[in-house]
């Protein structure tokens, strides 16, 4: 285990502590852990590795925008999933998302079942593709569902520290 798994561990295990307990990812953690990834990747790879680093950040950033602005999530996940890219750069940021969103998915639907909630919010939920007419009764759902959240970075990690061990396609970080 190297210096970057390291303190990929220590940013990801504090912004999972602090989510949890506070549903807060502070800027103070993940500020110096983007800049300490990139001095990282720099120090080891030149402007290779910093370049790497920066793509796997702006992929981390860009890949949890949408939801965050549809209100879905906080900033704190958002520029969390960026500092996972700029630790383990593009395919890494993807394997972790891909992960993270199944066990957020996971996540939400025992959340939603333990309310017995799931079976209305699936019903909304397949009304809006085809775009009926019911975007009252839709929009009303998502705000139901957002009365619901979960600390959202608990599945980033989660979804992070199996991209470690189980990475997509073979590769390594």
């Amino acid at each position: 285990m190297g210096v970057t798994e390291v303190a990929l561990g220590l940013t990801i295990g504090v912004a999972a502590f602090t989510d949890w307990r506070e549903n807060k990812i502070y800027n103070k953690l993940l500020v110096p852990a983007f800049f300490t990834a990139l001095l990282i990747h720099t120090l080891q790879g030149g402007i290779s590795g910093f370049t790497s680093s920066l793509l796997g950040a702006t992929i981390g950033f860009a890949l949890l925008l949408l939801p965050y602005f549809m209100g879905g999530m906080g900033a704190g996940d958002v520029k969390l999933l960026a500092v996972i890219g700029a630790f383990g750069g593009a395919s890494f940021v993807l394997a972790s998302f891909l992960y993270g969103a199944v066990i957020g998915g996971l996540i939400s639907a025992i959340l939603l079942a333990r309310r017995k909630t799931l079976g209305n919010t699936l019903k909304h939920f397949l009304l809006f593709f085809p775009l009926l007419k019911k975007t009252q009764s839709f929009s009303g759902a998502i705000n139901d569902a957002r009365k619901d959240k979960f600390p959202y970075g608990i599945a980033i990690v989660l979804g992070t520290l199996i991209a470690l061990f189980i990475p997509l396609g073979g590769g390594g970080t």
